[in-house]
């Protein structure tokens, strides 16, 4: 009995989940309420407060479980190949990512609007369990024997390069293609390391 009615709310969770998300990627946040998101899943507003303080706490989970699958999903891509150092690492791991959000705009605008540093260097990998998106950094620079100073502060330097330069290149294609800004930030990455790197 208990574990049927855990898969219940857990539908009932991703059933909003889901709605917000396609509202808030159509209409935007400001223009949605709390009844569209649970008109939107056929479900009673009262239902939605209990999973959900408010449509702000929905925002950041949903952020949450998007950026996590992500990472996930380049983590996963990253273990199965072969690699000769760690620039060749970090730069298959943003490449990944920046694919997937090429792949899929609506999430790009999203994350992209939503996303703060507090909110991505507390992100946990759905699937991973306690591992975070820093984590997975961390896990990198870990297995390469070389040591960074500041290490924080060149991630976030990292993460905050690729999301601001990616945006207007996914979505408007300017000030050049997605693939000739790839070239450019591939260089940059490796110009990060080696500039926070300490001997």
């Amino acid at each position: 009995m208990g574990e049927r009615v855990e898969e219940k709310k857990k539908q009932k969770q991703e059933a909003l989940l889901m709605s917000a998300f396609e509202l808030f990627t159509s209409k935007g946040i400001n223009n949605t309420s709390i009844s569209d998101i649970a008109k939107q899943a056929k479900m009673a507003k009262g239902t939605f407060y209990l999973y959900f303080k408010d449509k702000y706490d929905i925002r950041d989970r949903l952020i949450a479980n998007k950026a996590s699958r992500l990472f996930e999903r380049a983590e996963e891509a990253m273990r199965e190949k072969e690699f000769s150092g760690l620039e060749e690492k970090v730069v298959f791991l943003v490449n990944h990512v920046v694919d997937q959000l090429d792949e899929n705009k609506a999430l790009m605008r999203f994350i992209s609007k939503n996303l703060s540093w507090a909110v991505f260097s507390h992100i946990r990998i759905s699937n991973m369990g306690n591992i975070k998106c820093m984590d997975i950094f961390d896990g990198i620079l870990g297995e390469s024997d070389r040591k960074f100073r500041q290490k924080e502060l060149m991630i976030y330097m990292i993460v905050e390069l690729v999301s601001a330069s990616c945006y207007s290149v996914i979505l408007y294609g300017t000030p050049c293609s997605l693939e000739e800004l790839k070239a450019e930030l591939d260089k940059t990455i490796c110009g990060l390391l080696k500039q926070f790197e300490v001997d």
